[in-house]
């Protein structure tokens, strides 16, 4: 026991040091005076640093029952003499992750409206992200934007890009990124991340990809992606590791996608057939559901899988939760405003967001969880 934890400790510390050496390198660096376009290069490797950073830190193994006592290490203690701060500080509002059951229904009460158009043409709401200190990213398809809204749900800043944007997800909490597509593969089809910080969106890099790209999903340093008929795995740096699951017999049959947030189940909407699919780690269907209430007319991010697990569906009228494993709809919420787009749990202050085609408008309900 003791050589095995010995040998734990020992790995772990030394990857822990070599992350802190490396961040301690690009804060000397940034602090420089450098030209803009070498601080940008330095900012987005030490972004991707710092997404290595969490991956490692979600890997670590926990180990409970077992007493042990720490010599300090007079490395540790020089690192911490050279830093100026431990991080940033955001709020989050609500009851601990860990105390959710995924599984209990999500019931809706109050709700809110709130304008977020700033273009002449109405918006299409394609997806929503939670950012720092309470504020939210969403996705303007039809005036090709993504838009920051502070706690109050106003417009503070927003980023043009080339072409419409489908679909969105956190990579951490400053980092988020986002699908963009025309209907057929083209030059401008790929992924773009962006930093979201002090109030503005800041476009850190873009991946090119030669298929149509609809859907995204993050978990543990890998990207997946859906192109409308298949569904693709991508490491964070954009290497392709293989095509989890393909569905040819139509359009629109591997159309948006989400990962639970243990990494078990994948889910799938098959949009052409009225379908959520639960997929294995390894791209094999473990479960179907069809039902009228996940139909949906539009190509739209009708897809959302909570940080605490619960998986939400968007269709033509209404918001169905669905079980973890995917055989039964939990709930379903009609709603009197047509057309929904997109949907987002906020698990902090336990809100449920809704975007629409053809609308300026975002909904909020309060919820309770029965």
């Amino acid at each position: 026991m003791h050589a095995s934890l010995n040998a734990y400790l020992e790995d772990n510390t030394k990857r822990c040091l070599e992350f802190i050496s490396k961040l301690n390198e690009y804060g000397t660096k940034l602090k420089d005076n450098m030209s803009p376009e070498r601080s940008f290069i330095t900012l987005t490797k030490c972004l991707d640093q710092i997404t290595a950073t969490e991956s490692l830190i979600k890997s670590m193994k926990q180990i409970d029952g077992v007493d042990i006592k720490l010599q300090p290490n007079r490395i540790f203690k020089e690192c911490l003499e050279e830093c100026t701060d431990l991080g940033k500080i955001t709020s989050c509002i609500g009851e601990p992750l860990h105390d959710v059951d995924p599984n209990k229904i999500v019931s809706i009460q109050d709700i809110s409206q709130y304008n977020v158009q700033t273009d002449n043409m109405n918006c299409n709401i394609t997806g929503m992200c939670e950012a720092p200190n309470g504020e939210f990213v969403i996705l303007d398809y039809t005036n090709c934007c993504v838009k920051l809204l502070d706690q109050a749900y106003r417009v503070v800043d927003q980023l043009k890009l080339p072409t419409p944007p489908w679909c969105m997800c956190n990579i951490n909490l400053f980092e988020v990124a986002v699908t963009v597509s025309e209907y057929d593969a083209d030059a401008l089809n790929g992924i773009h991340f962006l930093l979201v910080d002090n109030r503005k969106i800041i476009k850190i890099k873009t991946f090119k990809m030669d298929h149509v790209c609809r859907g995204i999903a993050y978990h543990n340093t890998d990207l997946f992606v859906t192109s409308g008929t298949a569904l693709y795995q991508y490491t964070i740096d954009g290497r392709l590791v293989e095509k989890l699951y393909e569905d040819s017999s139509g359009d629109n049959t591997v159309l948006y996608v989400g990962v639970r947030p243990d990494g078990k189940r994948i889910y799938v909407t098959d949009n052409a057939n009225d379908k959520l699919l639960t997929l294995t780690r390894d791209g094999a269907v473990s479960v179907t559901l069809q039902d009228g209430a996940l139909k949906h007319c539009y190509i739209t991010a009708n897809l959302h899988v909570a940080a605490t697990g619960q998986v939400f569906v968007v269709g033509d009228k209404s918001i169905s939760q669905v079980d973890t494993v995917g055989k039964t709809i939990l709930n379903n919420k009609s709603l009197n405003i047509p057309q929904p787009a997109s949907v987002y749990f906020n698990t902090h202050k336990r809100t449920l967001l809704v975007g629409f085609w053809n609308n300026d408008h975002i909904i909020e309900f309060k919820t309770t969880i029965i």
